[in-house]
């Protein structure tokens, strides 16, 4: 099951996950894996940490390769179809992160501290689930989920979960944080976290090896035009799709807005308006793509030229 999820238990892989055979059964073990290596951290040596841990069994079950696997079911990044695609997925991961967490504290009689006054045990936590349309808003992501054989919860399985946890509790006070991934991205051959590729074909620098190429993960002939990168993109899109993610996970998201080098402080300034009015909790890094140095332009295309 673990090639199923990522070689990267704390954030997965979702074309992996939508490859798989189970994918509530992917999350589960995720979830399991995390919280045993929580409850088996030893920091005693700084108190205040040891009992928080202790107390609330916190993981932070991340996600990666969100424009590579759009793009390869031919989908543009921040459309309407991104968006919805990513709404259900992230509903569909919270679900079933939810019940391994219900399944755990069922089995060891013990819910993280303060869960008697949380909305998960009075129920009201699952009532923007209830209450709104769970399936998918376009045809495409429909099409999409059911081509990879994945069943997004039905109001009944809320409903049955909502009564599941309100009996038996949760064990991990907060479950879902997605991290930025960027090196673990490289070697899981997957775009880092949830936005967009910052170059089609990105060149870095790697010490003694000097410049390293590393084409965009899923990146062929046929989805090319789909790997638009995240300057292209643009400020608005990515905090679209961030925010279709932001309601459904209970901490972070590593929101990176990228700009060219004729960005004003004001445009940067309309973008963090824009993410509080989206509902974004934080931003991580402004990037800016700055013009090659004298001597160092690659002429033509970067694939040609490697």
């Amino acid at each position: 099951m673990g090639s199923d999820i990522s070689c990267n238990l704390g954030s997965m892989n979702i074309a992996s996950m939508m490859a798989g055979p189970d994918f509530g059964c992917a999350v589960e073990v995720a979830v399991r894996g995390l919280t045993s290596v929580s409850d088996q951290s030893n920091v005693a040596c700084v108190p205040s940490v040891d009992l928080g841990n202790s107390q609330s069994h916190a993981i932070g079950l991340g996600q990666m390769n969100l424009h590579g696997y759009l793009c390869s079911q031919h989908i543009r990044y921040g459309s309407a179809e991104g968006i919805d695609f990513t709404d259900m997925y992230f509903g569909a991961i919270t679900f079933h992160a939810l019940r391994a967490s219900n399944r755990i504290a069922t089995e060891r009689g013990e819910a993280f501290v303060g869960f008697a006054d949380s909305e998960y045990a009075n129920g009201r936590y699952f009532d923007r689930y209830l209450e709104r349309d769970l399936s998918p808003a376009t045809q495409r992501v429909a099409e999409v989920f059911e081509l990879a054989g994945v069943h997004l919860p039905t109001h009944e399985d809320w409903a049955d979960l909502k009564a599941d946890v309100m009996e038996g509790g949760l064990y991990n006070r907060n479950l879902q944080a997605v991290a930025p991934t960027g090196s673990i991205s490289y070697i899981n051959h997957a775009t880092a976290s949830i936005h967009p590729v910052a170059a089609k074909v990105e060149i870095r620098k790697e010490g003694r090896l000097g410049r390293v190429y590393y084409p965009a993960p899923h990146l062929n002939d046929d989805n090319f035009e789909f790997f638009e990168d995240a300057y292209e993109v643009g400020y608005e899109r990515i905090i679209d799709t961030y925010a279709a993610a932001t309601k459904h996970v209970d901490q972070g998201l590593s929101c990176t807005l990228f700009f060219t080098d004729e960005a004003t402080t004001r445009d940067i300034n309309r973008a963090q308006i824009y993410a509080w009015r989206k509902g974004i909790k934080t931003l991580y890094y402004i990037r800016l793509r700055q013009s090659a140095m004298a001597g160092t332009e690659i002429q033509d295309c970067v694939s040609c030229a490697i």
